[in-house]
């Protein structure tokens, strides 16, 4: 059931429950949670004399509604009337942290010491001991081997944008054209001798003397000593846009190269621009599979519902890329590129501020538009599907309240975080049929290229596998403008797809180490003919396995020392792209439904993911820095042993305790800092302190991130309090 209201008040609440439930474990039997400006830290300035008296205020207010509350042994009752009329106000925790929003403290952020990162270049804020995006320790070094950058653009050869270490590029293609998702086959001279650059023996001396050399330094890494996150968050640096200033051409600029022997690099452009079309010719179509059902199956454009798959999805290469155009086809003014570019220069903290700033804007008012989920537990997948593609025009960033069906709490911020979490989870699930493990070093999920056999297996059997995947699209799109984290390890070909980042070899390493591996050995070595390789591939379709022909009858053609250079670009064609590329179109659909693409342009993959996914790591070191404490807390021994017990916890007990004091098991970008509450308000982690009664177990306020502790006079009293804390189940709001 999905409520729409477009009144001033919420008339879809339940009145008759208080705005959020508290949680509590239950006892033993025996007994009985805008563009950035500079004017923005001025304003807000301003603003500080009005948060001032309003804090006075409230704080006479609240002193009203606490003595309202009374003490339970598991719990604090409130009367829903009182806590209703105060959450109309929008004065939450304005008492705590004067009304800031996360943009706010990206502005008070600024001027802080920063330390940037050797692998990924990423800028941490000089406390901080690890980096945020690859955890790489703060004094570790990379040695890698120097390489000249070079300029993508539609201009190929003739590109007269040629900057500091760049060159023109000539392509390499054999004949270059957007590959279709119907195409497999080019035709024209083979591609093996244009694309041997350095020979396998020179490059093995220089990583030879560049491990000699690594080994004269502490802390200092080669590229193959990285792990599989710092590997992930190193590509990040790989490309980037620029424009060129003399015919204010954007232009794809490749800063190094893994694979320097193999450098065709593609990139997966929807709804690409007739003109780009019309310049090449499209090659041979070969008969897949899967084709038929896909084709039949796809979505229609509500704009166009004649479009072939073909022709609204291309594989293309990067030189033959108008880098004016956006992943979705549309092209942008020079003026907007400009401003855009400027921003994707900013350190990730005034990205993510300027980020914030324009959300803000698309974000529907609550009173001219709202929405309401009410969904079972039980099919909260089902609804969640259903929910999103039911979502059209306004609804489509119009304020989203979720309520459990028969759960009393009301969604003051925690609920909806836990919303997020729960259908997340369930669409990562395997028995959900739509996405897959690919990469088993990271446990990182790719598109499942059988989902349309699998979710008819699935409780989505009902549903379109395409639909579903608009869906999920839809669902990624929803959490970033919500700013809600996902506990999302999605592959980063996907983020690159969603992006429009250049694909190339390197990218199979992520999802595959094992298959990137086994094809860097067919181009470093001689003799691969006895490997009985041919050009198909077997994959999964509908209970069984298939065989995917590469090109024409390509089970019949071996793989040679002649052609494996053909051999790998269509199989890394095939493992990045054809393989799920209706899926895959659906799903980048999807999230541009809800965000612009001009909103995500500046970020790279692995912003991308931290906007979506936040923190992975929990630190009690920011946990504690940035928790609030009522008085008696505040030199009380039991503060101490809460924070011993927290840091010997491990890290699953650690995000539970997160998810069940929040509603979420992921910190948000800006670390416990971003806490909010239900209106977007920074809401700091709070413990309060309670007196201890017998058999009394903390209580949680998940929307207002708070922990009632009880001060207990005896650690092994509260060490047992937590623990049965963590053996209740995270999920669920009532009152007690």
């Amino acid at each position: 059931m999905v409520v729409y209201s477009e009144t001033t008040s919420c008339d879809w609440l339940d009145h008759d429950a208080p705005e959020c439930g508290a949680r509590a474990p239950p006892p033993p039997a025996s007994q009985l949670l805008t563009p950035l400006t500079a004017s923005s830290t001025s304003s807000m300035d301003d603003n500080i004399a009005v948060y001032v008296g309003i804090t006075m205020g409230v704080g006479i207010i609240l002193v009203c509604i606490c003595s309202r509350f009374t003490h339970s042994r598991r719990s604090w009752s409130v009367d829903p009337s009182l806590l209703e009329a105060f959450l109309a106000e929008d004065n939450t925790h304005r008492f705590i942290n004067g009304g800031l929003k996360r943009h706010d403290i990206e502005e008070l952020l600024r001027d802080v010491e920063r330390w940037e990162c050797a692998i990924c270049n990423f800028q941490n804020v000089v406390p901080q001991p690890t980096c945020s995006l690859c955890h790489t320790a703060v004094g570790t070094k990379l040695i890698e081997p120097f390489q000249e950058e070079v300029a993508h653009s539609l201009l190929g050869a003739n590109s007269s944008y040629v900057g500091s270490a760049m060159l023109s590029f000539q392509s390499h293609h054999r004949n270059p054209m957007p590959l279709s998702s119907s195409t497999s086959f080019v035709r024209g001279p083979p591609i093996s001798s244009a694309r041997r650059y350095p020979k396998s023996s020179i490059r093995k001396q220089t990583e030879s003397r560049l491990r000699h050399f690594s080994s004269l330094l502490n802390n200092a890494l080669l590229p193959e000593d990285l792990t599989p996150q710092q590997r992930s968050a190193r590509m990040r640096r790989q490309w980037t846009r620029q424009m060129d200033p003399k015919n204010l051409q954007v232009v794809w600029m490749r800063h190094f190269m893994d694979s320097q022997d193999f450098q065709a690099a593609y990139v997966i452009q929807l709804n690409p621009p007739q003109e780009l079309k019309m310049n090449f010719e499209i090659a041979v179509v070969v008969s897949d599979p899967r084709q038929s059902i896909e084709m039949q199956t796809l979505p229609p454009r509500s704009t166009d519902t004649d479009v072939s798959l073909a022709d609204r999805v291309t594989w293309t290469p990067v030189e033959f890329i108008d880098g004016n155009y956006t992943v979705m086809g549309t092209k942008l003014l020079t003026p907007v590129w400009k401003n855009l570019l400027d921003v994707s220069r900013l350190a990730f903290t005034f990205k993510y501020a300027w980020y914030l700033q324009q959300v803000a804007s698309l974000v529907v008012p609550y009173n001219e538009k709202h929405v309401l989920f009410k969904t079972p537990r039980g099919k909260v997948l089902e609804e969640a599907v259903a929910r999103m593609n039911f979502l059209a025009d306004k609804s489509l960033c119009a304020i989203i309240r979720v309520q459990f069906a028969g759960e009393r709490g009301q969604d003051a911020g925690a609920v909806l975080r836990e919303w997020y979490v729960v259908v997340a989870q369930a669409l990562m699930h395997p028995s959900s049929g739509l996405f897959v493990i690919a990469n088993k070093d990271d446990n990182s999920y790719i598109i499942n290229s059988n989902s349309g056999y699998a979710i008819k297996q699935s409780k989505l059997h009902e549903v379109n596998h395409l639909e579903a995947f608009k869906a999920v699209g839809r669902f990624i799109g929803r959490a970033l403008l919500d700013g809600q984290m996902l506990p999302f390890h999605l592959s980063p070909v996907i983020f690159k797809a969603i992006l429009g980042v250049p694909l190339t070899l390197d990218d199979i390493e992520s999802l595959d180490r094992s298959v990137y591996k086994s094809l860097r050995y067919l181009l470093d070595n001689d003799n691969v003919d006895g490997l009985c390789l041919t050009f198909s591939v077997t994959e999964p379709l509908g209970p069984g396995l298939v065989e995917v022909d590469l090109v024409p009858h390509g089970s019949s053609i071996d793989v040679t020392d002649e052609n494996k250079f053909d051999y790998v670009d269509l199989m890394v064609r095939y493992l990045l792209f054809k393989r799920y590329d209706a899926q895959l179109l659906a799903l980048v659909e999807g999230v541009y439904d809800i965000v612009p693409p001009e909103l995500l342009l500046p970020f790279d993959h692995k912003e991308l993911e931290l906007l979506l996914c936040g923190l992975s790591e929990i630190e009690v070191r920011d946990w504690k820095a940035n928790t609030e404490l009522s008085n008696n807390l505040k030199e009380s021994t039991v503060l101490q042993w809460f924070w011993e017990i927290v840091e010997g916890m491990s890290v699953a007990e650690r995000a539970k305790l997160l998810q069940y004091t929040t509603g979420s098991a992921r910190v948000p970008v800006q670390g416990f800092k971003g806490l909010t509450s239900h209106d977007g308000r920074i809401c700091h982690f709070t413990l309060k302190g309670i007196p201890y009664v017998v058999g009394l177990y903390p209580v949680v306020h998940a929307c207002f991130n708070r922990i009632d502790l009880p001060i207990y006079p005896d650690k092994s009293l509260l060490e047992d309090a937590m623990r049965m804390l963590l053996l209740s189940e995270p999920t669920g709001f009532d009152i007690a």
